[in-house]
């Protein structure tokens, strides 16, 4: 469980920093996205590994891989401030909800 909350926290705070970076609009945070998206894969299978998706909280995960796809999409469409949005207002909180379990 350590590690989960310990991957959630960093990913946590490797979201905001990209999102303050994009909403500044300082140099950089297009560029930030990338290594973003991979630290959420990886924080993807350790949930997925710790056994924390199950049954009873397929709606949760739904959530999870909507907003994962809706953050692709305007990643892909260069819309950053939506991804600053999706990744401070949707992708921060469900992964504060996860790692309180």
């Amino acid at each position: 469980m350590g590690q989960l909350q310990d991957m959630g926290k960093q990913v946590i705070a490797n979201n905001e920093k990209a999102a303050d970076t994009i909403y500044q609009r300082k140099p950089g945070g297009p560029e930030m996205v990338a290594p973003v998206m991979k630290l959420l894969v990886t924080f993807t299978e350790l949930l997925v590994q710790s056994g924390k998706v199950s049954a009873d909280n397929a709606q949760q995960m739904q959530e999870w891989q909507t907003d994962f796809s809706r953050l692709a999409k305007a990643n892909e469409e260069g819309d950053y401030i939506l991804v600053a949005d999706i990744l401070h207002h949707d992708l921060n909180r469900e992964i504060e909800a996860w790692i309180a379990k």
